[in-house]
């Protein structure tokens, strides 16, 4: 639940590695969670170098009035092409003013060039390189060499295959991004079966721990025939277990039937809640509790084991709402896990300005002002914050919630299966719900 926010000696850790290097260019990526980080980390660095800054990635491009307040060069959107240009100018002391995608500072004023049109050919981008060269990791506190992640022991590979996502879904920062690149291009682009595969061969190969993959894709399935190849090809040249996410209105019998035939073990597809009120009315879930509950029935009898995602502390969210979400799941076919987030209100999106607007929230609880991304991803089991009626509830869903081994020892074993009628007993209980704290869950 908790990222903790980097120390005054890492910072210094940083500094002292950026003089050892003395780049001509410095990139920050942010997430509208890391803004205070990347401020801070900011101002440090234009203290002790002349060199530029540049700050790209999701919250620059949805906010690049605020991030130019710091960095030097925003860049918005993807910065594949406009990077590279930039950096080839900087070494041939070329005029970097008018490349597509930036924002420069410039003698007090701000240049603000177009949009590139989206990179459609995905192919055309390498495939990741693995040998930590030129990497460095600043993390506990200390500075190691290499990429602290790739290392010859990694069992579990993530990988992406396609960019954007079709839906419009209130809370999510796609929604904006679509209206940002309106008419750049198709939002929605996918590589090759050919670079994919290629790419998971090439994992494969490095390294020899490997025992599961999972797809980072917004929703995995969204071309029949592309996944039709996929799972031709996955099946008879990776042959390992593997994880994607579904939209849960994409998954019919038959694709449900060739993931778990190319060896899909693990699925995760957001339910948000198990209110139609919410799911559909508020977050623009267009899905209907029979559809849902069709959904799970599929990964029933594929023998799928399914994360289910929900979202609570929502402002505009009843206690009725909760115990209507926790009557759902457990209508739902078990095993399953849930994973419980609790509401982060992303810059500009259509709920975040929808709860401003009706004063449920203000202008410091925006991701990107708070901190909660730091302090609360999931939902906070504190006494002291929540009420006790919603703690109750909250842990009720923990009872339902199962867990699978995904190791090679007992691989897909369930975990902790806690049998419906007596978290139903549980929550009709009296002593249960007044004295949640006693009880000792």
């Amino acid at each position: 639940n908790y990222m903790d926010l980097p120390t005054e000696h890492e910072k210094k850790l940083l500094i002292d590695l950026i003089k050892d290097i003395n780049p001509d260019l410095i990139g920050i990526s942010i997430r509208s969670t890391f803004f205070p980080v990347a401020k801070d980390i900011t101002v440090r660095l234009k203290s002790n170098f002349d060199t530029p800054v540049i700050w790209g990635g999701v919250h620059p491009t949805i906010c690049p009035e605020e991030c130019i307040e710091f960095a030097d060069i925003v860049c918005i959107g993807e910065g594949e092409n406009p990077v590279v240009e930039l950096a080839s100018k900087l070494k041939s002391n070329e005029n970097i003013t008018n490349i597509k995608g930036l924002w420069i500072k410039k003698n007090n004023t701000i240049i603000k060039n177009e949009l590139p049109n989206l990179l459609e050919d995905l192919d055309s981008l390498p495939l990741p390189s693995f040998d930590g060269e030129n990497t460095y990791a600043i993390e506990n506190n200390k500075l190691c060499g290499g990429d602290p992640y790739y290392k010859d022991d990694l069992t579990h590979y993530n990988f992406m295959t396609a960019r954007g996502c079709p839906f419009h879904c209130s809370f999510c920062s796609n929604s904006i991004l679509k209206k940002i690149f309106k008419d750049k291009g198709p939002f929605i682009r996918q590589r090759t079966v050919e670079s994919v595969i290629t790419e998971l061969k090439l994992v494969k190969k490095r390294f020899k721990k490997l025992e599961i993959v999972s797809s980072n894709d917004e929703i995995f399935c969204l071309n029949k025939e592309w996944l039709k190849e996929f799972c031709e090809r996955y099946k008879k040249e990776i042959k390992l277990p593997f994880h994607c996410d579904i939209y849960p209105t994409f998954a019919n019998e038959n694709i449900i039937r060739m993931l778990k035939g190319a060896g899909l073990r693990t699925i995760t597809t957001g339910i948000q809640s198990g209110s139609e009120r919410l799911r559909t009315q508020l977050y623009g879930r267009k899905m209907s509790a029979t559809e849902l509950k069709n959904t799970a029935k599929l990964f029933r009898k594929y023998k799928i084991f399914p994360s289910y995602d929900l979202i609570f502390d929502n402002p505009l969210e009843t206690e009725q709402d909760v115990r209507d979400t926790l009557h759902f799941m457990l209508e739902l076919p078990r095993p399953f896990r849930i994973n419980m987030y609790s509401m982060q209100y992303h810059p500009k999106t259509e709920l975040t300005e929808k709860l401003l607007k009706e004063k449920l929230i203000a202008i410091s609880d925006i991701d990107g002002m708070s901190l909660k991304g730091f302090k609360q991803w999931h939902v906070n089991f504190d006494y002291k914050t929540e009420k006790n009626e919603l703690i109750f509830l909250y842990k009720l869903f923990l009872l339902l919630s199962c867990f699978i081994n995904l190791s090679k020892k007992n691989p897909g074993r369930v975990i902790s299966v806690f049998p419906r009628w007596i978290i139903r007993f549980i929550e009709k209980n009296y002593y249960f719900r007044k004295y949640p704290r006693l009880t000792g869950w």
